[in-house]
C-alpha cells in the first residue's frame, strides 16, 4: 500500500481519451501482423513456383522479405514497451520507442525498393531514361522524407509532438503518393500504346497487366493519402496517423510480391509459357497452351521480347511444338516424340 502511494505521484494519471491515444497505434501493430502473415504466404508461393528466376530478381523479393520481416519484429516491441511494460503508465505511452525506425524509416526503405522496380519496368518499357529518372527523382525525395522524418521523431522524443513534424511527414507521405500516381499513369500508357487491335489474344494479355498495375499502385497511393488525411484532420489526436503509416511498407512488399506472382494466374490462362516435365523421362518441356481451341499445331506466340523481361523475368520467344497440345490435358509419353521444345 505504501509503495503503491509511493508510485502515484510520479505517474501521470489516465486520461478519459486514454482509448484515442493508444487504440490507433494498436490498430497498427495488428494490421502490420496480418499483412505480413499474407507477404509470407506470398513468398512461399514464389519460392514454390519460381525456382529459376534470376538473381536479381530472387534478391529482391528476399531481401524485401527480410526487411519486411525486421519491420514485423520491431512493431510488436513497440507495442509490448507501450502496453506491457508500461501498463497503466503514461509516460512510457507517451515515448515513441523505436517506431521511428519501423515505420518512417524501414517503411520509407521497402516503398523506395518497391517503387524502385517499377522504374525499372518503365525503364524495360520505354526503352529510354529520361522518363523513369524522373519518378526516380521523386522516390528519392520520398525516401529523404522517411529518413527525415525519422531523425526527427527520434529528437521530439515525445509521441504527443510527432504532429508537429508536418513537413518531413508531407514529404515522405506526398512523395509516395505521388510517385505511385506517376507509374500508374506512365505505366498505363505505355502498356495501352503496344494494343493495336491486331490480335485479341495479346491485347487482353496487356489490359490485365494495366489493371494488376493500376490496382497496386492505387492501394500504395491510397495508403499513404489515408496518412496524410489522419494528420491534417485529426491534429487533436496525436497517434490517429500512426494506423496507416504502420502498413506502408507492408503495402509496398506485398504489391511487389503480387506482381510477380501474378505470373502463375497468368500461366494458367495460356498467357505465358508452361512447363511439365516426364516423370519417367525427366525431359522438361516448355509450351504454351494455344489461345483457342481452333489453333493447330504451328509455332505459339508470345509477348513481345520488350514485355518479357519485366513480368516474366525471361525473355519467353516462339517454340515450335511438333504434336497439337490441347489445353489442361496432359503430354503423352512417347519414345519417338521429339519433347524437348525448349530452346
Amino acid at each position: 500500500m505504501n509503495s503503491t502511494s509511493q508510485m502515484t505521484p510520479s505517474m501521470l494519471p489516465i486520461p478519459s481519451d486514454i482509448a484515442s491515444i493508444a487504440g490507433p497505434p494498436l490498430i497498427g501493430v495488428m494490421l502490420v501482423w496480418f499483412l505480413y502473415g499474407i507477404t509470407v504466404m506470398q513468398v512461399y508461393v514464389y519460392y514454390q513456383c519460381f525456382p529459376e528466376d534470376k538473381f536479381k530478381i530472387k534478391a529482391l523479393v528476399y531481401g524485401t522479405f527480410f526487411l519486411d520481416t525486421t519491420q514485423s519484429v520491431l512493431v510488436a516491441a513497440d507495442a509490448f514497451h507501450w502496453l506491457v511494460h508500461g501498463f497503466g503508465n503514461m509516460r512510457i505511452l507517451s515515448e515513441p520507442f523505436i517506431s521511428p525506425f519501423d515505420a518512417p524509416m524501414l517503411g520509407g526503405i521497402i516503398g523506395f525498393v518497391g517503387q524502385t522496380f517499377f522504374c525499372w519496368r518503365l525503364r524495360v518499357l520505354h526503352k529510354s531514361w529520361w522518363l523513369p529518372s524522373a519518378v526516380f527523382v521523386v522516390t528519392i525525395v520520398s525516401l529523404v522524407g522517411g529518413i527525415a522524418a525519422a531523425v526527427g521523431a527520434y529528437r521530439v522524443a515525445d509521441v504527443d509532438r510527432l504532429i508537429t513534424l508536418k513537413w518531413q511527414a508531407f514529404l515522405w507521405l506526398g512523395g509516395s503518393a505521388l510517385t505511385d500516381t506517376l507509374i500508374a499513369v506512365a505505366m498505363t500508357i505505355l502498356l495501352l500504346r503496344l494494343r493495336r487491335g491486331e490480335n485479341a489474344y495479346t491485347d487482353d494479355v496487356l489490359t490485365r497487366i494495366v489493371r494488376l498495375t493500376v490496382e497496386t499502385n492505387a492501394v500504395t497511393a491510397s495508403g499513404a493519402i489515408i496518412s496524410v488525411v489522419c494528420i491534417l484532420a485529426a491534429s487533436n489526436v496525436p497517434t490517429m496517423f500512426m494506423a496507416p503509416t504502420y502498413i506502408i511498407g507492408k503495402l509496398y512488399s506485398n504489391t511487389l510480391l503480387a506482381v510477380l506472382n501474378n505470373r502463375i494466374y497468368m500461366s494458367s490462362r495460356g498467357m505465358f509459357p508452361r512447363r511439365r516435365v516426364s516423370p519417367s523421362t525427366e525431359i522438361e518441356v516448355r509450351f504454351r497452351q494455344p489461345p483457342s481451341e481452333s489453333s493447330q499445331g504451328g509455332t505459339t506466340e508470345t509477348l513481345p521480347d520488350n514485355l518479357a523481361e519485366p513480368y516474366g523475368t525471361e525473355a519467353f520467344r516462339e517454340a515450335e511444338i511438333t504434336k497439337d497440345i490441347p489445353p489442361h490435358n496432359v503430354v503423352p509419353r512417347h519414345p519417338s516424340q521429339n519433347l524437348d521444345c525448349q530452346q
